[in-house]
Formats: structure tokens, sequence, C-alpha cells
């Protein structure tokens, strides 16, 4: 599974330019079939006393922020959601055919 962060939330009122929430997408990719989800989620509270400013955030730290906010079950509920996602696109689907005693 691949974890993309598309955005950071911001709040200046405890300390300057802290995150507080990310916006995610997680993707998997398997025999050329992909499903993702995106999601938005609330941090944990940093402490204002030793924490990253935004314009020091790394993507790798965004992601183990979200992930540590999010929990073991959280993670392995939009796990499922992806792996659905592929799992559907395997089923084959119907397609209408003439009928064969139609000229």
């Amino acid at each position: 599974m691949k974890w993309s962060i598309n955005s950071m939330m911001v709040t200046n009122d405890i300390a300057p330019d802290m995150v507080t929430m990310t916006n995610f997408t997680l993707t998997d990719t398997q025999d050329g079939l992909t499903g993702q989800v995106s999601y938005s989620l609330n941090l944990l509270p940093a402490d204002p006393n030793n924490y990253t400013p935004y314009a020091q955030v790394t993507q790798d730290q965004a992601i183990a922020w979200t992930k540590d906010a999010a929990g073991l079950d959280r993670i392995a509920s939009w796990e499922t959601e992806v792996q659905q996602q592929i799992d559907a696109q395997k089923v084959p689907v119907p397609q209408p055919a003439p009928l064969p005693w139609a000229e």
C-alpha cells in the first residue's frame, strides 16, 4: 500500500504553523488493477514546546503522524476497503450480446 499526503492543515493558536490535520490517499495496485481511498484525519496533539513547523515537515513524517493518529484498526479497515475495490474489478461484468437468431 502506498500512502500519499495530499494536503495538511495548520493552526496558529497553540504554536505557529502547527500541523493538526492531514488529507491523504492510500493506494494499491495488483495485476494492473488499482484501488484507493482518500480521507482527512485530525492528528494527535503535538507538544507545543517540541514540534516540527509546517515548512520543515517531510512527507514521511506526515505519513507517520497520520498512521499514529489512525491506529492499527482504522488502517486495517482502509486497507480492506482498497482490497475490496481491487477484488470487485476482478469479477467479470456481463456484456450485452446480440441475440443469435436476430439478423
